[in-house]
């Protein structure tokens, strides 16, 4: 067996993961057998580890649990959450009922807000609320145990890197923000559907992530120009079929049940720039970019990634994988989108697993983006109390320190991706 390297024992290998562990009994040792009890052990000791984290989130969020997520004070306290939101109004109906998610939110995410409110018994408002959160608060939990554990999957002789997903510090601050998790899951799982040879289940869970969010369809097309270089055609045929089918069958459930789902995508083309996205410098600046120049920036983004995947797949040089390739692919359209929010940092996550990340480079990534949470709730609360509030060029200069926080994690990942390459511990079939 290889001696452990920073892959398959990180507290080995790593400095922050070795300080990390010394209040669990410190790096594994040197005679250690690793990698005996298999992937899932890791698997399920890094999902239970989530949890603590989600439960941390709650924590974090205390003071709208008590006191109820109004504003200002939810977001004085960076407490602030979209999922009691999605407890008003009257129970029954169906997601695109007046007032529901569906006019606003792609299907699967306003389905599922839909059944969170069904099962939300009646009472006060803040009650309502509360329950509401904290059944919130256990499918975010569940699902970010279904991502890492399908994040480990891919990873069976490395499994410890999926605590990029489990371990990430953006999980207290960012993961009960929204059910952005949802589609975070359904994607983790259809990447590892296609790892594992399966492309037909892949393709449905990957169109059924598109259903939650949009951002799948970078994982979908970067898979599309790995499968196109290697000449894998037929798995990719039934891939994009299972897809399709997956979206037909979602856009046909919602429009039996009366919904518009394209709502959400027509109103995101009228929409003004929004909090974290590089044309908010410009509003910040009082000198705002029509909603049209930005969408036709934002359908400009997604081609240029798509453009840059084309060349980095057709390199002779150097073969390349998926995640380096969808982690730079979804990066330049999220920052070139017309909004960035808060809960974006979730997608990248099991992206950062996938191409070996090293953990000096994720947590200056994720003290960036702590960062820029704070400071996102300081300015939206700035109309309530001029004085506390955080000014406009302190908010873009931390939104540019963010931004390029992502470039910066992009760049990593295609220089300790060659770890895996180099690393004898690592799979051939990998």
């Amino acid at each position: 067996m290889p001696s452990p390297t920073r892959l398959t024992s990180p507290s080995r290998g790593e400095e922050p993961a070795a300080l990390a562990t010394g209040i669990i009994g410190g790096p594994v040792g040197r005679f250690a057998a690793i990698g005996r009890r298999g992937w899932t052990y890791a698997a399920a000791m890094l999902s239970a580890l989530a949890s603590v984290l989600v439960a941390l989130g709650v924590l974090q969020k205390n003071h709208c649990v008590r006191e109820g997520w109004g504003s200002p004070g939810a977001l004085w306290h960076a407490c602030y959450s979209d999922l009691p939101v999605g407890s008003g109004g009257p129970k029954g109906g169906t997601p695109w009922s007046s007032g529901g998610a569906g006019n606003t939110q792609p299907v699967l995410t306003a389905i599922l807000d839909w059944i969170v409110k069904q099962l939300t018994p009646g009472g006060s408002a803040l009650g309502t609320q509360q329950v509401y959160f904290a059944i919130g608060t256990v499918i975010i939990a569940l699902l970010i145990a279904l991502t890492t554990i399908a994040t480990a999957s891919m990873l069976r002789s490395t499994p410890w890197l999926a605590a990029h997903v489990a371990l990430s510090p953006v999980l207290i601050t960012a993961a009960l923000v929204s059910f952005d998790v949802l589609g975070v899951a359904l994607a983790t799982v259809g990447m590892a559907l296609w790892a594992r040879r399966h492309p037909a289940a892949a393709g449905v869970c990957l169109g059924a992530a598109v259903m939650a969010r949009t951002n799948p369809l970078v994982l979908l097309g970067a898979i599309t120009l790995i499968a196109l270089r290697d000449g894998t055609r037929g798995p990719l045929a039934r891939c994009l079929t299972g897809a399709a089918a997956a979206i037909v069958v979602c856009f046909g459930v919602a429009y039996a049940w009366g919904g518009d789902p394209l709502a959400p995508y027509r109103g995101w083309w009228h929409q003004a720039a929004g909090y974290g996205s590089p044309g908010y410098l410009l509003t910040a600046a009082h000198h705002p970019l029509p909603a049209t120049s930005l969408s036709i920036i934002a359908v400009l983004g997604w081609v240029v990634a798509f453009l840059l995947g084309v060349y980095l797949t057709g390199r002779p040089v150097e073969r390349t994988q998926l995640a380096p390739l969808a982690l730079t692919m979804l990066v330049i359209v999220l920052l070139t989108g017309k909004s960035m929010s808060v809960q974006s940092c979730l997608w990248v996550l099991p992206l950062m697993a996938l191409a070996a990340l090293r953990w000096r480079e994720h947590l200056l990534w994720a003290g960036a983006e702590i960062v820029y949470f704070v400071m996102t709730w300081m300015y939206i609360a700035g109309p309530s109390n001029t004085a506390k509030a955080l000014p406009a060029a302190a908010y873009s200069f931390f939104l540019l320190i963010r931004l390029i926080a992502y470039v910066g994690i992009a760049w990593a990942s295609w220089e300790t991706s060659q770890d895996l390459e180099r690393d004898p511990a690592t799979p051939a079939d990998r």
